[in-house]
């Protein structure tokens, strides 16, 4: 047996990997199988494919058929019938390639003419049989059968390259500073290598935050609302009809949940029912700090200016955000937004001549216009969690936000 071979019996390969031709493809074979299929049928070969560890891409080295083998093109790749996967998810390794439909063969001619023997057969059996017209139906079904089980064919030289993270502390350097208006950059600047280089992302962590979020906001029941239960409502215990003869349904006593006048079934507790959970200062910062350097890594953490929008209106906002950071729209991404006050005017609640109003910490034009928008949620600096970040895909925010962000994960 070949080195780095999966051990699987024949029945379980069989029934996993099946294949419409009956014809299992050569990494499922063992080698003894392989070489019977190729004494039995040695034209079938759907496909072979070597998977290697070390190579990313592992389904590059997919070879066609032989029917496809006389294509000198290396960038055509063969999807086969049995793999059970579909090529359109984001799963799949087919994800985003051309689809290329298969060249007919130079064997078939096209339109050729029938002999005259066979067009006065034809026209002798003018009276229709149920029994071919089954057959013919049955003919049918099996070639578009035949037809969905051929090999699609997949072009690569239009394939998306993957996105490969920059190392540290090359990462943490000139990141640049979008200019929101104008859609270009006005700068760069170093982020501060405790908050955004952890190294590990520690998922642990980040999973004991998310729960201590969603728990808290579960919080603890209204202590007024108690329901009372079979043992606590008002009812005797004694049977209520007797068990046959009456044509109803059997009873017991008259306090079950379904019953008028009954008991209530899993209802409120009061102040015994609590959802929330502890969780220190010190792990809650930890994950903060482990979420943005996730951002930071995966490539969507973007940096603007300002939130300085000239108009309330969704539509401009909405434009801005779908040109600039492919945000919003049918098939944009969504994202967190992060504004601060400036620090000359931290709690700023009218509007003075040449400055910006800022309402709950956040530009008041971005607040009202980003309003409508479904993919996209506002926040101050001080509502900035791990929840919401890793909720949507992007993050983006404003020079202020992130100077009093690194001053308050710092302190």
């Amino acid at each position: 047996m070949s080195t780095g071979a999966t051990i699987v019996s024949s029945s379980c390969r069989r029934r996993c990997f099946s294949s419409p031709n009956g014809v299992l493809p050569s990494f499922i074979l063992s080698r003894q199988e392989q070489q019977q299929s190729d004494k039995v049928i040695p034209s079938v070969k759907a496909v072979t494919a070597t998977y290697s560890s070390s190579s990313p891409k592992y389904f590059s080295s997919l070879k066609t058929s032989s029917s496809s083998s006389n294509n000198s093109n290396s960038n055509i790749v063969v999807f086969p019938p049995n793999l059970k996967i579909d090529p359109r998810s984001k799963s799949s390794p087919f994800y985003g390639l051309e689809r290329i439909q298969k060249e007919e063969s130079d064997d078939v001619k096209k339109d050729e003419p029938l002999d005259a023997q066979h067009v006065e057969a034809d026209e002798a059996d003018e009276e229709p049989n149920d029994a071919d017209a089954d057959t013919d139906n049955d003919n049918e079904e099996e070639e578009e059968a035949a037809a969905a089980a051929e090999d699609l064919l997949y072009d690569l030289s239009k394939q998306q390259e993957a996105y490969h993270a920059i190392p540290l502390p090359q990462r943490l350097h000139n990141i640049p500073i979008h200019h929101l208006q104008s859609s270009t950059t006005s700068g760069t600047i170093n982020l501060h290598p405790s908050i955004f280089a952890m190294d590990p992302i520690r998922i642990d962590i980040l999973c004991r935050v998310v729960n201590y979020q969603r728990n808290k906001k579960r919080g603890k029941r209204n202590a007024a609302a108690i329901t009372k239960t079979i043992s606590q409502v008002r009812g005797s215990g004694r049977k209520v009809r007797q068990q046959k003869g009456s044509g109803m349904a059997r009873a017991g006593h008259s306090r079950p949940a379904h019953w008028r006048g009954g008991a209530k079934a899993h209802g409120p507790k009061g102040k015994v029912q609590d959802y929330t959970t502890k969780l220190t200062k010190k792990v809650r910062k930890l994950g903060l700090k482990h979420v943005l350097s996730q951002k930071l890594k995966e490539g969507n953490f973007f940096l603007v200016n300002d939130w300085n929008v000239e108009s309330y209106k969704t539509k401009a906002l909405g434009h801005l955000l779908y040109q600039n950071f492919a945000v919003g729209g049918r098939g944009g991404a969504t994202a967190f937004l992060i504004d601060a006050p400036p620090s000359s005017h931290p709690h700023q609640l009218e509007e003075d001549e040449g400055t910006d109003m800022y309402v709950g910490g956040v530009n008041v034009n971005l607040k009202v216009a980003s309003g409508n928008l479904t993919k996209v949620k506002v926040c101050n600096q001080l509502g900035c969690n791990v929840y919401d970040v890793l909720k949507h895909e992007k993050l983006i925010m404003s020079l202020e936000a992130l100077k009093a962000l690194e001053a308050r994960l710092l302190a």
